[in-house]
């Protein structure tokens, strides 16, 4: 019991979210390396466009700049934790333990959704095999970066911080401000859906999910959770 007890404590820390996602930022640049040839032009996941658009405002490019503020944030995290808690040691095991952790989560999320007849698979405009892994892969590092690891942490700071709600309302506010904003942001841009308030209303959901993995579990783990439910809709559905 002592053990999966530190196992929960530990694999939801930036640490062990830094050390888990670094490998899929390398897959997912090389691959994209591989596909565009381009830092400019090519297939992206759009909240890596996103992130992009807001640097190229500051004249900042550069193929591998997302990735690296994404590494160098976690790192910081990391960081300070490490000052804070110097006796902090790495437990290999917990890393299977994470993927395994997240398939759970991925085939909730899928039996979730598929209860409604409607999942919620990448674009249709991605019909290659290497452009559907790629974009899976960059929905679960980007989008969870974005809407959730900015997304709640500003909320919280908002709710909590600046309008003093207590500890749980502020979660519950940044929680739901973060689902109803992945859910509108599969609308927009050229790759968008139209809307459809079914559709709205089940992202809305998986976001709400993925909000609670990832305030209980941490960033890696619903990462993950993300990516391979895209992976097994590529792959089973």
């Amino acid at each position: 019991m002592d053990y999966f007890k530190k196992y929960f404590q530990e694999s939801r820390t930036p640490l062990y979210s830094l050390l888990i996602t670094t490998p899929l930022l390398i897959v997912y640049e090389s691959l994209l390396y591989r596909l565009n040839q381009s830092d400019i032009t090519g297939i992206r996941n759009a909240a890596d466009v996103l992130i992009r658009r807001i640097f190229h405002h500051f004249d900042i490019y550069g193929f591998y700049i997302v990735g690296v503020i994404i590494f160098v944030s976690m790192f910081l995290a990391f960081y300070f934790r490490f000052q804070r808690n110097k006796s902090a040691h790495l437990n290999f095991n917990f890393f299977v333990l994470m993927v395994v952790e997240s398939l759970v989560y991925a085939f909730v999320l899928v039996m979730v959704m598929n209860r409604s007849s409607y999942l919620l698979s990448l674009p249709s405009q991605f019909n290659t095999h290497s452009q559907l892994v790629v974009m899976a892969i960059g929905a679960g590092i980007y989008e969870e970066f974005v809407f959730r690891f900015i997304m709640i942490s500003a909320g919280l700071f908002f709710f909590n911080k600046l309008l003093k709600w207590e500890k749980n309302p502020s979660k519950i506010a940044s929680i739901i401000l973060a689902a109803l904003l992945f859910s509108l942001f599969h609308y927009i841009g050229s790759f968008g859906e139209a809307f459809q308030i079914k559709s709205f209303l089940l992202r809305t959901i998986a976001g709400l999910l993925l909000s609670i993995i990832y305030i209980f579990r941490g960033y890696g783990i619903t990462a993950y959770t993300h990516i391979l439910y895209d992976l097994i809709l590529i792959y089973i559905f």
